[in-house]
């Protein structure tokens, strides 16, 4: 009866034992598609990690889920080198682009220097320190600076002599002219064209105070009585009138025994722009006397 029971159960083992092979091969053959399935899908994302490392991104470290945790450490060091290159860890690619033109060439020469601009204004500052240097430098040289107080310069101004010998009768008042053309030692002396030559007058071409000067050389003849009231008088007259405007004369007496004398008369006179002035000679004797031709006549403008 025992001997029943130990057949019984090897046979029962026996079954059990050709059940448990098929079982046991399949759940080989499932674990072995499970695997390839693995593999196949970590070749893929393998495959789309490589594709992602290859191009640029600025996006923010992906976090790891739950599901690659579980994954073998191939996919892990291949979700660690994606995530190693994105955000303060992203490694910049040099640019790989050529140059169609080559290599840059030496750079070339400065180009020509353009025109110089307008001057600066002074500035209020500047004007007071060159007033104060001015004065230091009039200190220094006792008083006198011939830069600060440099002269002015001639406006205008005349100088010519009389033509020719002019007679004047006795008892009578004469305009004297005409004046000849300054020769070339005395165009330094001339400045403007105000000066008529041909009537003898000077019209001022601004108004101010103009020097003016003649200089006259008389010749009388001799005569047998001479009275107290014989006189030449010379003027320098504006706009020819002698009696009804300033004017600048002088008077000289004549002796019995005639020969040459000279008049003088110079002065200072106020013109308004566009009047002239001219000269005269008053003959108060009883004969003729003549005005020889080196007579002179000049101006100069003093100021405004």
């Amino acid at each position: 009866m025992l001997a029943g029971r130990a057949q019984g159960r090897v046979a029962l083992g026996g079954v059990r034992g050709l059940l448990t092979v098929p079982l046991l091969l399949g759940l080989m053959m499932m674990m072995m598609t499970v695997v390839v399935r693995v593999n196949a899908a970590e070749s893929e994302e393998s495959q789309e990690i490589l594709e992602e490392t290859n191009s640029a991104s600025t996006d923010i470290p992906e976090t790891v889920s739950p599901e690659l945790s579980r994954v073998s450490p191939q996919s892990s060091w291949l979700v660690f080198r994606r995530n190693s290159n994105k955000g303060e860890n992203r490694r910049t690619k040099p640019s790989r682009r050529t140059s169609k033109h080559g290599l840059p060439g030496p750079p070339g020469p400065p180009g020509p220097q353009g025109p110089p601009g307008p001057p600066a204004p002074l500035l209020p500052q500047q004007e007071e320190l060159i007033q104060e240097l001015q004065l230091r430098l009039k200190e220094m040289a006792g008083g006198v600076c011939l830069l600060c107080d440099r002269a002015p310069r001639v406006a205008t101004s005349f100088r010519s002599r009389l033509l020719q010998a002019l007679s004047i009768p006795r008892r009578s008042l004469l305009e004297l002219l005409p004046f000849s053309t300054p020769s070339d030692s005395e165009q330094s002396l001339q400045r403007g064209q105000s000066f008529n030559s041909s009537t003898g007058r000077y019209t001022a071409p601004v108004s101010g105070f103009y020097q003016l000067t003649a200089s006259l050389l008389i010749e009388s003849s001799d005569r047998a009585q001479v009275r107290l009231r014989d006189s030449v008088r010379a003027a320098i007259c504006i706009e020819s009138l002698c009696q009804g405007n300033l004017s600048l004369e002088s008077v000289m007496g004549v002796v019995a025994g005639g020969g040459t004398f000279s008049i003088l008369l110079t002065g200072t006179l106020y013109l308004q722009a566009g009047e002239y002035v001219s000269v005269f000679l008053d003959n108060a004797t009883g004969s003729a006397i003549t005005v020889l031709h080196d007579s002179l006549f000049s101006g100069i403008l003093l100021g405004v």
